[in-house]
Order: C-alpha cells, then structure tokens, then sequence
C-alpha cells in the first residue's frame, strides 16, 4: 500500500490532498451562492461547530498520514512553533486586519450594498459553547493553514512558479467562504494574499496559525 501510494504522481497528490481537504466546504459554498434559501446563509451554531472539528480532525490525521508516507513533513511544511513565531502571527492577525478594513471602507465608499451587506450579516448564532469555541479556534486554523497554505503554496511553488502558488491559494481560501457573500470576499482576499504571501516569501507556517486562531476566536466569541 505504501509502495502504492508512494508511486503516486504529484498531481494525484494535490487532487487528493485539496479535494479531500476543502471539497466538502467549497461544494456547500458553491450551494449557498447558486442555491440560495432564503438569501442568508444559516448562522454557525454549536452542531457546525461540533461538525467542522470532528471532520477536520480525522481529516486532517488522515491527509498528514497520507503526506508522511508521500515523503512530507511538519518541519518540511514550516511548522515550527516558537515564540518569535507567536509574536508574528500577532503581527499578522494586526496587518491582516487593518487591511480588511481598508478594503471594506474602499468597497463600502463606492457602494452603499456593501455597507448595508456588513450591517445584515449574521455569521454566528448566539450562544455558542465557549469550550467548542476555543477546540474549533485550534484545530480549524492548523487545519485550514496546512493545507491551504502550507501544502498547497509548497506543493505548487517548485513546480509552477510563486504566483501562481500565492494565487492557488487565495482561490481555493475563498472559494470555500463564498457562503459568506460579499462581505466574506472582501474579508478574505486580503487575508488569503497577506496569508499567502506571507508564506511563500518565507515558508514559516506557525505565525499564519496564530493570527487565523486569532481570528477564529475573537469572530467566534464577539458574535456568539
């Protein structure tokens, strides 16, 4: 089986590694934008929550399994925790930030849906248990920056060139917040382009983890 899996060619690996990965989150976007219900995407509620840590952690145990046996490992994907790299991804979470907001006073300036979109976004239900809260706000950011950051920039960079690594990413991050509408667009191009290029230039991997738990915990919990 090994043997098998090893044999595999790169692109495989990346079909199996993305789709498996963020296909179940980029169909059920791809849903909500062509088939809306009602016009709003139901709000995160403790089931989703208890849903998206459960998929992502086996998910996620088998995928590292599967790129340890493909030859990958943490350190080769730049996770490297320390506490330099925490103060970083402080740094990170802040510019990201203040990005987003640049974008969303240009975008809302230019049109009045924008604004009115942010004031009738309702992304997190009410009540939320702190403890799934704070499980989620760890394991979906390891998760999601593994994978759409680490592995895939890591994956594409050797073979296709920086750019298009950086764009792949950005892509396939907003492809799976499409449910968000515009406001989550807006949110997450500048996020994904600081993420990714973040990690391109440099290949560390942990600031992007923690300034995305950041994110994840105070979205979370201001909303909830």
């Amino acid at each position: 089986m090994k043997h098998y899996i090893r044999a595999l060619p790169p692109s495989f690996e990346f079909a199996i590694v993305v789709v498996a990965a963020f296909g179940i989150f980029i169909a059920g976007s791809l849903l909500a934008v062509l088939a809306p219900t009602d016009g709003e995407s139901a709000p995160i509620d403790n089931a989703q929550l208890q849903s998206v840590i459960a998929y992502e952690a086996v998910v996620g145990m088998l995928l590292l399994t599967f790129l340890r046996i493909r030859q990958w490992t943490l350190q080769s994907l730049g996770l490297m925790p320390s506490l330099r790299e925490t103060l970083l991804g402080i740094g990170l979470a802040i510019a990201a930030y203040l990005a987003y907001v640049a974008v969303f006073l240009i975008a809302a300036g230019l049109s009045p849906y924008i604004a009115r979109a942010a004031a009738q976004l309702t992304l997190v239900a009410p009540g939320l248990s702190v403890p799934l809260v704070i499980a989620a706000s760890i394991i979906n950011p390891i998760f999601e920056e593994l994978f759409v950051s680490g592995y895939v920039i890591s994956a594409l960079r050797e073979r296709r060139g920086f750019w298009t690594a950086v764009n792949a990413s950005i892509a396939i991050r907003l492809s799976y917040h499409l449910y968000q509408g515009p406001i989550g667009v807006i949110n997450i191009i500048p996020l994904g382009f600081i993420f990714a290029l973040w990690y391109g230039r440099t290949g560390r991997l942990w600031p992007l983890i923690v300034a995305h738990a950041i994110f994840d915990l105070v979205g979370l919990l201001a909303a909830g």
